[in-house]
């Protein structure tokens, strides 16, 4: 976007310094989220086929990846993808504006406490608190 509004931008991906910086190369094609991605499927023992590289964009992907799955699946997957995604931004974003560099191991972590407090937080807390007697 910068680049198509002429204002001043690196035109390289922050993080591996190669590619054109694109919402495709980030999200789907670079290695570090890849390697994120990989690491989360491993702690949830999905061994499903890796074939993000057959589809044009991150939205055929996304799709591809709950084709045909459960719902309850479909939403684990979803957030999952989701916390990868973001966690790959920020490690972006950190880069960029205080210079740290995490690992991809690092930003995994990270990736994995995510999701462990969102489960904690919608299924830790046990049965609702029954109102007071009137």
């Amino acid at each position: 976007m910068l680049a198509i509004r002429g204002w001043p931008h690196e035109p390289l991906c922050p993080l591996c310094l190669h590619a054109p910086e694109t919402t495709n190369h980030l999200c789907k094609d670079y290695p570090f989220t890849i390697a994120i991605w990989n690491r989360m499927k491993t702690w949830d023992n999905d061994d499903s086929p890796d074939n993000r590289h057959v589809h044009q964009s991150i939205t055929e992907w996304w799709d591809d990846l709950i084709s045909g799955k459960a719902t309850k699946d479909q939403k684990r997957i979803r957030g999952r993808f989701l916390y990868v995604l973001w966690n790959a931004w920020k490690e972006r974003n950190r880069r960029i504006f205080t210079g740290r560099r995490l690992t991809y191991l690092e930003v995994a972590d990270i990736t994995k406490e995510d999701v462990l407090q969102r489960d904690r937080a919608i299924n830790g807390f046990g049965p609702a608190i029954p109102a007071e007697p009137d």
